[in-house]
């Protein structure tokens, strides 16, 4: 946790989609949680699949330092659409559509988020996809831009496996282009948040004698987090804190890191207008004064994206970019070839 920064908010960073034994996951959610709070997270999201056992024992809350939150993950009965819940009333039908369970999520006040949108493998064979593909559905409030197991699994190959499997850290690359562009897409529309997301099981693995775990929780919890900004510092009431992350989350005052590559707290992406200043998630008027300033607390290549276009690339630990035209403007960071920071948008003159 960062307390106050430069730009006013208070930074938490946390791990989102977080499997436990009351699914498929191989730990109980008392032990990831002191793995997390080891690990230094202001906060986990806890989503197993199908069940709210964990919230209906009065499990959610402070565990020492690190605040656990507990929805679930829904899919439809094909085993698509896989789609994150909190706040819920309890689990919905399995009978619904994805349609549906977006709909009604949204009339309960649950916040929801589209997981895993951008796997392609086939879905035939013992490791098959599951992406996305209701789009026409109304109401969901964000969606994993990067999800660390899925795009290990895209990159699983039979020549590359045990080195994936000892260093599943090190084959990280960034979002892909598709998702990138499929979630500027959706917000010239409306705010959707981008969120990355490391779905962790800890999966056992056996290679003859050799016994291992693949993405240990402890390891996944140093790799993809999310960064939430809320005004006020994380509160210790369990309901109001829940509040100021699920709210920080919807608006998108938040950015994604890979902290592989290096921590990233203290990352700044702020719009500057004539009278206003706003952080990602905001939206000001658009005048050949209006700044995009960016700082970063380590130097990488620096990407200012406007409509899912590269208008601007620089090597150091700041950039300001004069606005050229209304539009969505994000950014994202990298470490040589690999994505380090990605933000969410700023809204300017839109």
């Amino acid at each position: 946790m960062i307390s106050k920064r430069s730009d006013g908010y208070h930074e938490y960073c946390g791990c989102i989609h977080i499997h436990t034994t009351d699914s498929d996951g191989t730990k109980p959610l008392e032990e990831v949680a002191d793995i997390a709070s080891a690990t230094g997270l202001d906060f986990i999201l806890v989503t197993d699949h199908m069940t709210l056992k964990a919230r209906r024992e009065g499990k959610e809350g402070f565990y020492k330092n690190t605040l656990v939150l507990i929805g679930y993950e829904h899919n439809d009965k094909e085993d698509c659409n896989h789609y994150l819940l909190f706040n819920t009333e309890d689990v919905l039908s399995p009978e619904l559509s994805p349609q549906e369970y977006v709909a009604e999520g949204k009339r309960q006040g649950g916040l929801g988020i589209i997981a895993h949108p951008d796997e392609i493998r086939p879905r035939l064979g013992k490791y098959p996809s599951y992406p996305w593909l209701a789009w026409d559905a109304e109401g969901f409030d964000g969606l994993e831009i990067w999800n660390q197991m899925s795009e290990w699994m895209e990159n699983l190959k039979p020549y590359n496996k045990l080195k994936m499997v000892f260093s599943p850290r090190k084959f990280m690359r960034s979002p892909t282009d598709r998702i990138l562009q499929k979630w500027d897409d959706l917000n010239q529309k409306r705010k959707v948040a981008g969120l990355g997301a490391i779905d962790v099981h800890g999966y056992p693995y056996r290679a003859g004698p050799i016994r291992i775990t693949i993405f240990p929780y402890k390891v996944q919890f140093r790799s993809l987090r999310t960064h939430v900004l809320i005004p006020e510092p994380l509160s210790r009431d369990l309901e109001t804190a829940k509040r100021q992350v699920y709210d920080a989350i919807r608006d998108c005052r938040l950015f994604v890191s890979n902290y592989r590559w290096g921590d990233a707290s203290g990352f700044e992406f702020r719009g500057l207008g004539t009278n206003e200043e706003v952080i990602s998630g905001e939206s000001l008027e658009f005048s050949p004064d209006t700044i995009l300033a960016v700082k970063i607390p380590e130097r990488g290549g620096i990407r200012m994206v406007v409509n899912g276009r590269t208008v601007s690339m620089t090597e150091g630990k700041s950039l300001d970019f004069k606005a050229t035209e209304p539009g969505l403007y994000r950014v994202e960071v990298y470490k040589g070839e690999r994505g380090w920071i990605f933000s969410n948008h700023i809204r300017v003159g839109v």
